[in-house]
């Protein structure tokens, strides 16, 4: 792994930067694929990804600088701004882009689950994308191991050298696992938002074990979990109530369907 994809004079370009990039293009071009049968134009489809992004990112920033305030910004504010070295907290952008989202779509006027079925796929592989940045970047590593897998990172300087469990490609081949999943999920579809919901059930288990193979983030609520796993329980708990309410309300207005079919052609009703 190594840090830095370019540099040509005072210009460096930092892998992790190339990722999110890629990620975000992986992403923006499969909602617009999937969006389109929505009746949602390119125009608007751009807009709204822009619109996420930029959302995503200050809130991925933000928690990032308030778990770590003391530790690297209290004497240093303008590395607040430096989000190409690093720094953001996934799960913060998701719960700021899902906020812009609901609020988009109420100012629109448009259902907001079909929306987020289109977004998820996309939103997965574009996080594994990001993930692989992390790799290069030398974050989000570890903890020492002897596995045969282990890699030692040469940075930062706390971590390098020291053989690790490489967390960030778990995470990477789980999301692009699941990527794979949500676009199969299409044909299967029961009722809107199903895939949205898959997405934030399986994601939540997803990282809540991976963050048990974390070494750069302290274990320290409830004495051995991270803030991140808190996070995932409580996402996990919210999209099983949604997801399930969702999936009864579906399948009580087929129900009431099949009686309105059944009263027009005179049979009995149960």
């Amino acid at each position: 792994m190594h840090p830095i994809f370019l540099q040509i004079g005072p210009l460096t370009i930092r892998w992790y930067g190339v990722c999110v990039a890629l990620g975000f293009l992986a992403a923006f071009w499969l909602f617009r694929r999937r969006a389109r049968p929505l009746g949602l134009g390119d125009d608007a489809t751009t807009n709204l990804m822009l619109l996420l992004f930029g959302a995503g990112l200050v809130g991925a920033r933000v928690w990032y600088v308030a778990r770590y305030w003391r530790e690297e910004f209290a004497g240093n504010f303008r590395e607040i701004f430096m989000v190409q070295h690093g720094g953001l907290v996934f799960l913060g952008g998701f719960f700021a882009a899902m906020a812009t989202l609901w609020a988009w779509c109420r100012v629109k006027k448009l259902p907001l689950a079909p929306l987020a079925d289109a977004l998820a796929p996309g939103l997965a592989l574009g996080q594994a994308l990001g993930r692989l940045g992390c790799f290069m970047n030398g974050c989000c590593y570890g903890r020492p191991t002897d596995a045969p897998w282990a890699i030692a990172p040469n940075a930062p300087s706390l971590a390098a050298g020291i053989p690790r469990h490489p967390t960030q490609l778990y995470e990477a081949i789980g999301l692009f696992d699941l990527a794979a999943a949500l676009l199969f999920m299409r044909r299967v579809q029961r009722y809107p938002g199903q895939i949205a919901w898959s997405y934030a059930l399986l994601y939540a288990l997803l990282r809540f074990f991976v963050e048990f193979f974390r070494g750069d983030v302290p274990h320290d609520a409830f004495g051995r979990f991270t803030s991140a796993q808190v996070a995932c329980v409580l996402l996990f708990a919210v999209a099983w109530a949604g997801s399930s309410r969702a999936a009864y309300r579906a399948a009580k207005a087929r129900r009431a369907a099949s009686r309105a079919a059944m009263r027009m052609t005179g049979k009995s009703v149960p």
